[in-house]
């Protein structure tokens, strides 16, 4: 049986979602549900069943998951074994990451990492910071990287890099020409917003609190859980948004969306690579967690 049907199954188990495993997989959702149909071909027992919109396992696949589970833990265990011995960076490395952090951060890292150890097959799945640690506790990745931290005894966080959310509109918004933004200015205005329970959707609601605005209060138009999706609607005149600055910064480049200054202190988050041990046995993820943490990453404006 092929190690990478047992990884998709275990993945839409620990999802509840063949849409969200794919996505995680970067594979569309019908090649992720084409390999689980061919994992139950192969056993002859129906493994997963839809109850609502969620996707969970029968009492068949709840056996299988397990073994499953333990079975790609020993090869992963077996491999590392295997090139801390050697002293050999090689390997597969399983890094959990959220959206910004995939689209912006990941890509400037992966470049020089790969440059540096190319004997690494780097695997990334994208997801939020909740799902990031589930799949963390249960073995299944290296690492992860979040936008908030974890106030956790099980779980050891380093900051890798620093965020800054800033407030865009449409070149002919009323606001665009505006040297400062009041607190007035906002609540005159419709809102895009990222969804609720995303780390920006918090630092938002944060913000907005300490400057006495209510959210609920606020002309929120949309609601939208991809941030290249947000730029967008901002950019057809649909309304203003708070955005990572480093998903932003082409465009603003560009001119195509304008930049509109805030009164009083910068809005900043920042990124968090967590990890289980703090100090990693596998060589791959010490490697990749010594590396990160001196990167310097590119500061888009």
């Amino acid at each position: 049986m092929e190690d990478h049907k047992l990884k998709a199954f275990c993945l839409v188990v620990e999802l509840k979602s063949f849409s969200k495993a794919a996505e995680a997989k970067f594979v569309t959702q019908s090649a992720m549900s084409h390999l689980i149909k061919n994992l139950e071909d192969e056993t002859g027992v129906k493994l997963l069943i839809r109850k609502g919109n969620k996707i969970l396992p029968t009492p068949a696949g709840k056996i299988f998951y397990e073994h499953a589970a333990n079975i790609l833990m020993q090869y992963k265990k077996m491999e590392s074994d295997l090139y801390s011995l050697m002293q050999r960076v090689k390997g597969p490395l399983h890094i959990g990451s959220t959206t910004t952090a995939a689209a912006w951060l990941l890509p400037q890292v992966f470049y020089s990492f790969a440059k540096n150890y190319p004997d690494v097959e780097i695997h990334v799945s994208v997801s939020n910071s909740e799902d990031i640690l589930q799949r963390l506790h249960k073995g299944n990745l290296d690492a992860g990287i979040i936008e908030n931290i974890i106030r956790s005894d099980a779980v050891f966080s380093t900051e890798i890099a620093e965020d800054e959310i800033v407030l865009i509109a449409s070149d002919d918004n009323q606001l665009a020409g505006k040297h400062q933004v009041t607190i007035r200015d906002l609540r005159d205005q419709t809102f895009i917003m990222p969804e609720v329970g995303s780390g920006i959707r918090e630092v938002i609601d944060e913000f907005m609190h300490a400057l006495t605005i209510n959210t609920e209060k606020l002309r929120i138009t949309m609601t939208l859980g991809n941030p290249e999706l947000i730029i967008q609607m901002v950019q057809s005149g649909m309304g203003i948004a708070f955005v990572s600055k480093w998903s932003v910064f082409k465009t603003i480049k560009e001119g195509s969306i304008r930049l509109i200054p805030l009164s009083g202190k910068k809005l900043l988050r920042k990124f968090f690579l967590v990890t289980l041990e703090k100090e990693p046995q596998a060589m791959v993820a010490r490697t990749f967690r010594d590396f990160i943490k001196g990167f310097r990453f590119f500061a888009p404006f």
